[in-house]
């Protein structure tokens, strides 16, 4: 199963630290996100993708952040869910 960012979704972003702001034009709604969000929702906006590619990709560069490769598959499957939640992504 795949995610991908809802087509026709204009998302606008700004940051502070590791807090972004995401504006989402289709529901016109505001959500801040920590960083790992953000790493997947940018993923997503460049191609749909899975839990398991998602965490070979975002892995060595959120590194510091995860525990075991387990515990940061598991982060990444809630976020998905949180992100879809917020009607920010879809599947595939």
């Amino acid at each position: 199963m795949k995610w991908k960012v809802i087509p026709d979704q204009a998302v606008n972003c700004c940051s502070w630290d590791d807090e972004f702001v995401f504006y989402n034009k289709l529901s016109g709604d505001t959500h801040l996100l920590g960083s790992t969000a953000t790493q997947i929702l940018l993923e997503l906006r460049q191609s749909p993708s899975n839990v398991l590619l998602l965490t070979q990709v975002l892995a060595p560069r959120l590194q510091a952040k995860m525990v075991t490769h387990e515990e940061f598959s598991f982060q990444i499957e809630h976020l998905l869910n949180e992100l879809n939640t917020l009607g920010l992504i879809e599947f595939s």
